[in-house]
């Protein structure tokens, strides 16, 4: 079964994990003058950390019944089939 997510506030399907990463950037270069150049096509990415989920759209932010940010992908199933029971899709 698939759950289709439909932003209340917009109407579009577009749903986002915000995250915060930890990025490490190789240093190719150190000047005298302390400038420091970066390999960003060998990023490296570290953990991270789900902030919330919202819709990519226009924002809208998935919260709980208390109105706290959702940040466990677990959430945001029940969510969607609370909020939106039309929008399940077998």
């Amino acid at each position: 079964m698939t759950i289709k997510f439909t932003c209340p506030e917009c109407g579009k399907n577009e749903l986002g994990s915000v995250e915060q990463v930890i990025l490490t950037y190789p240093i190719t270069r150190i000047s005298e003058n302390g400038d420091l150049e970066y390999d960003t096509d060998r990023v490296i990415a570290g953990d991270g950390e789900v902030l919330a989920y919202s819709c990519m759209n226009c924002g809208y932010e998935l919260k709980d019944e208390q109105g706290v940010s959702i940040h466990d992908c677990l959430q945001v199933p029940e969510w969607c089939k609370k909020k939106m029971p039309t929008g399940i899709i077998l």
